[in-house]
């Protein structure tokens, strides 16, 4: 049996895992307040906050030194081969330096590991995925100096793919589906031929999410820029971290938005559904990709959480296809990255 711990730093929160082979023992999310996540002028100053909070949910899980099998962390890494990646003194190095795909907290993935690694005495390993090439005509911005670029959370996606194509007894590159990945950051594709065919970029367009601003009308936005009151990094962070839920109801949690409906806040409920309003034509969007042949439009991610949320969005795409949940799967497929150097059925790749 080998035991494997997963850490999965997002935008808002922290995920970890504690894996026996491919069963989740145990598991837990913190969501980190916007207030603590405000102190820190960048992702790396994040590391020794969440530091702690790995170390302190490890302890009461009782996992200290000799304990684990591995440790496996997400990636953020500037590599074109998908594969699972021994975290070694360089790539701790390039990850500080900032040689990373996204400014994202997937940069603090390879870092934690590479700590619990260390502490417990164990080989630590980021599962790294590439994404995807979109179809050409899915690159075009509208303007040639910027090309649309694949940002969508790829290991949850994939999953979500192979699980259902095997619930309505189908090959995964036999079924049309439009997968939305939906929480702080939130992903919503089109697949067909066993692919990703085009995607919302996680990280700037898409729905405002309950931390990112999503879509925004571009001259607006560029008056903001140019108005004198913000520094480039205020308005990224009004982007991604401060914006959605954040900006309208100053909170990135879930649920406390589902509190507040519960009181009957009006405003609260007003912008749930209007973050619905727009997950959902965006899924339309998508499965316009497809020429409306759609085998299910598939729900995932901490917004199961809102039964009320749900409704909304089904109520507004089921004439596609049918709509079904599925759990988040990206702890599991971090742990099989891993099972699969520990069983020898796959190499890890030297960074």
């Amino acid at each position: 049996m080998h035991r494997i711990l997963v850490v999965n730093p997002g935008s808002t929160s922290t995920e970890i895992s504690l894996f026996e082979d491919e069963y989740e023992k145990k598991s837990a999310r913190i969501v980190h307040p916007v207030d603590d996540l405000r102190k820190y002028e960048t992702i790396l100053d994040q590391l020794p906050y969440r530091s702690a909070i790995v170390e302190s949910r490890m302890q009461e899980w009782g996992v200290g030194k000799g304990d684990l099998s591995a440790v496996v962390g997400r990636s953020a890494l500037l590599r074109k081969e998908t594969g699972t990646y021994e975290v070694n003194p360089r790539m701790v190095d390039d990850l500080k330096a900032g040689k990373v795909r996204i400014e994202h907290a997937a940069i603090l993935g390879g870092l934690l590991a590479d700590q619990v690694g260390k502490r417990c005495d164990a080989p630590a390993f980021v599962a790294h995925i590439v994404f995807s090439q979109l179809e050409p005509l899915a690159r075009v911005s509208g303007l040639p100096e910027i090309e649309r670029r694949p940002a969508y959370h790829i290991q949850n996606i994939e999953a979500i793919a192979r699980s259902a194509a095997r619930d309505i007894h189908k090959k995964p590159e036999d079924v049309n589906l439009v997968i939305a990945h939906l929480e702080g950051g939130m992903s919503i594709a089109a697949l067909s031929g066993g692919r990703v065919l085009d995607s919302t970029n996680a990280l700037d367009e898409g729905p405002f999410t309950t931390e990112r601003s999503g879509n925004l009308p571009c001259a607006p936005l560029v008056e903001i820029c140019y108005s004198g009151k913000y520094s480039k990094a205020q308005v990224l962070r009004m982007i991604r971290g401060e914006g959605g839920m954040v900006a309208y109801l100053g909170t990135n949690r879930i649920s406390d938005v589902e509190e507040r409906l519960n009181r009957g806040d009006e405003k609260a409920i007003f912008y749930l559904e209007a973050m619905c309003y727009q997950i959902a034509k965006d899924i339309g969007a998508m499965a316009t990709v497809l020429k409306g042949r759609c085998d299910a439009v598939i729900l995932t991610g901490k917004i199961l959480e809102s039964k009320r949320a749900v409704d909304w969005i089904r109520e507004r795409v089921h004439f596609i296809a049918p709509v079904k949940t599925y759990p988040e799967q990206e702890a599991l497929a971090f742990a099989q990255a891993a099972l699969g150097v520990l069983r020898g059925e796959t190499k890890p790749i030297s960074y």
